[in-house]
């Protein structure tokens, strides 16, 4: 759709162009054969810069372009207009501030477009000395594009750098073409964090992108029909968190209910706990109760504790823990994924509300047996912050387990995320 405004606005132009006399003009041109805009415009105006608080510097870039090759050289200047971000205030009801200059630097305020071409070299705005802005406050720099005896094509020739140092988390994996495993945990040592269990909580922060048809389950974490979080199932709702306990015997929980559904494109807390010993089984989202009942072990199951790692390399089968993906490929998670845990307790209802965004000096809690930030944002692997050290690492999403596929995948990140923080007080 905004590729769709810019093509309009584009032929509005020389529509315009048309209808002007070339007589009117000394030289005998109109300022309206060619206009000028900035690339970054074209999707939208607005860019923003958000990112997590400890982050001092970033880039980003942007370049003139014109709407057709330019006859001779001609200067493109790079400008930070003043008068646009009182514009954008005005427009737009916000009171944000200019960016002090102290945090910002462009690496060229002019360059030159080649006889024959249209477009210019990228310009980079180094934003620099981050960490000193005020938490949770935007600020507003808006770089306006222009070249001499050359119009502007409206609505495209300002970038507007919504620049906010976040208190909130800002990155996530984004698993839409991939999914992550733990190979330690087919190690004796990587073992032992996960398995002998008596109980368990399972969290993670998930956002998806969208519900295919295609597929009756969304692998959240777990390992499939003994200990899985997941979303829908074979005749059960596609969008409701569901669980399978003790394998092709055990337990299905909760029962269908359409009112429980969760939203695509919306950020959600889920959480999963588990007490073998009272046998109750709860769901929770964004740290409210979902859904409680009581699940046992089958027989299948059989061991009487909660054994996350079932296998070692040899092991043929896809029963295995992983992130967004389980038993084989047409079950994952289309989306984003962040704060995923694992805890050798089930916590409580105010513990999980408490705690759902960070988990404070997770090095010093034994009961937390995996803490994946996915907060790395760049490279596949994802690290373990908690005491065990066992990391996630990235496959491919082709990959079928079943068919011992194991190939490294090229994970995603999403870097420019705020995801809401429900339990902040106010």
């Amino acid at each position: 759709m905004k590729q769709q405004k810019l093509y309009m606005a584009l032929a509005g132009v020389l529509l315009l162009c048309a209808g002007c006399k070339s007589d009117d003009y000394a030289d005998g041109t109109t300022p309206l054969d060619n206009a000028v805009y900035a690339d970054a415009a074209t999707t939208s105006p607005e860019t923003r810069v958000t990112f997590k608080k400890t982050v001092s510097e970033l880039e980003r870039q942007i370049k003139a372009v014109f709407i057709s090759p330019v006859q001779a050289a001609t200067e493109v200047r790079f400008s930070v207009d003043a008068a646009a971000a009182d514009d954008y205030n005005r427009r737009k009801g916000t009171d944000y501030a200019l960016l002090d200059e102290a945090y910002y630097s462009l690496s060229a305020r002019s360059l030159e477009v080649e006889a024959g071409k249209n477009e210019s070299q990228p310009v980079t705005v180094h934003f620099k000395g981050l960490d000193a802005l005020e938490i949770d406050r935007t600020a507003l720099l808006p770089v306006t594009v222009s070249a001499a005896g050359v119009g502007q094509l409206e609505g495209s020739r300002t970038v507007y750098f919504l620049v906010r140092r976040s208190s909130a988390i800002t990155t996530a994996a984004d698993l839409s073409d991939s999914y992550l495993w733990v190979p330690s945990y087919e190690t004796d040592e990587g073992k032992k964090a996960v398995n002998g269990l008596t109980a368990l909580t399972y969290e993670a922060l998930i956002y998806v992108n969208e519900f295919s048809e295609d597929a009756d389950i969304s692998s959240v974490m777990g390992v499939e029909q003994y200990c899985l979080l997941r979303l829908g199932d074979d005749g059960f709702p596609r969008q409701q968190l569901q669980t399978q306990i003790g394998g092709t015997a055990g337990t299905k929980f909760p029962e269908a209910d359409a009112s429980k559904e969760l939203q695509a494109g919306e950020w959600y807390h889920v959480a999963m706990t588990w007490d073998l010993t009272t046998t109750e089984l709860k769901f929770y989202v964004n740290g409210q109760l979902q859904s409680s009942g009581n699940a046992t072990w089958k027989t299948e199951a059989g061991s009487g504790v909660i054994d996350l790692a079932l296998g070692g390399p040899e092991a043929p089968n896809a029963r295995r823990f992983f992130v967004g993906y389980s038993y084989d490929p047409h079950r994952p998670l289309n989306g984003l994924v962040s704060q995923v845990r694992i805890w050798s307790v089930a916590r409580t209802q105010e513990e999980i509300f408490r705690d759902m965004y960070d988990v404070e000096n997770p090095e010093s809690k034994p009961e937390l047996r995996a803490y994946w930030k996915c907060d790395e944002g760049q490279g596949n692997t994802v690290k373990d912050w908690s005491q065990y050290g066992n990391d996630l690492v990235c496959l491919d999403g082709a990959n079928d387990f079943e068919k011992g596929e194991r190939n490294e995948g090229t994970l995603k990140w999403d870097n420019s995320i705020e995801i809401p923080q429900l339990n902040k007080q106010e």
